[in-house]
Parts: structure tokens; C-alpha cells; sequence
């Protein structure tokens, strides 16, 4: 059980490097589209809906990993390490609110700039 719980923690990491990931490759794609011409938003318009499933895919991760990952948290965590920690937590958590937020809003932009411009149909 030890085993698949520090699996759990370490997938759901990688969940959150997957999730950062799909944003950054969005914004660059968003950014040389707006910049570029025909070929970039078509290259946007391609890659939008990959990147959309592993962006929610991740969040799925990181929600369902993260509950068992409070679970055992004081055992199998830095809770098991370092006792005190829930103002670090609250503060890191505070700020992936944020970037998902950032996020969530990146993708409506990308949406309707993906929709307003015809070469991308």
C-alpha cells in the first residue's frame, strides 16, 4: 500500500507538470498565431483540442490524486517530514488557484481566437 500511495504522489505531480506544460505550449502556439500567419493558427487550431484533454485530464489527476495525497499526507508527505507546514500549504495552494484561473482563462482566449479567424476553419 506504501508503494501505491507514493505513486499516487508522484503521478500527481507529474499531473501538474503535465497541466503547467499544456499551458506554456498553448500560450506559445496563441502567441505566434496573433503574430504569424495562416500556418500558426492552423497549427494552434490543431494542436487547442490535444492540449485541452491533457490539461483536463491533469486536473482530474490533480484533483482525485490530491485527495488521497491529504489523506495520507502526515504519513507519506511532508507532513511526515516536517510537522507546522499549513501556511505553506495554504500559500502554494492559493497560488495554483491562481495559475488554473490564468489558465481557464488562456483557453477561453485561445477558443475565440482560434473561432475569429477564418484560416483556422
Amino acid at each position: 500500500m506504501d508503494i501505491l500511495i507514493i505513486m499516487n504522489n508522484y503521478f500527481h505531480d507529474v499531473a501538474t507538470a503535465v497541466l503547467i506544460s499544456a499551458a506554456v505550449i498553448m500560450w506559445v502556439l496563441g502567441r505566434n498565431a496573433r503574430k504569424g500567419g495562416p500556418a500558426e493558427v492552423a497549427a494552434l487550431a490543431r494542436a487547442y483540442p490535444l492540449l485541452g484533454k491533457f490539461a483536463v485530464g491533469s486536473l482530474v489527476w490533480i484533483v482525485l490524486g490530491g485527495i488521497v495525497r491529504v489523506i495520507y499526507f502526515n504519513t507519506h508527505d511532508l507532513g511526515a517530514v516536517f510537522d507546522d507546514l499549513a501556511t505553506a500549504i495554504i500559500v502554494k495552494h492559493v497560488f495554483e488557484l491562481a495559475a488554473v484561473l490564468f489558465g481557464l482563462l488562456l483557453w477561453r482566449r485561445t477558443r475565440r481566437l482560434i473561432e475569429e479567424l477564418p484560416e483556422a476553419t
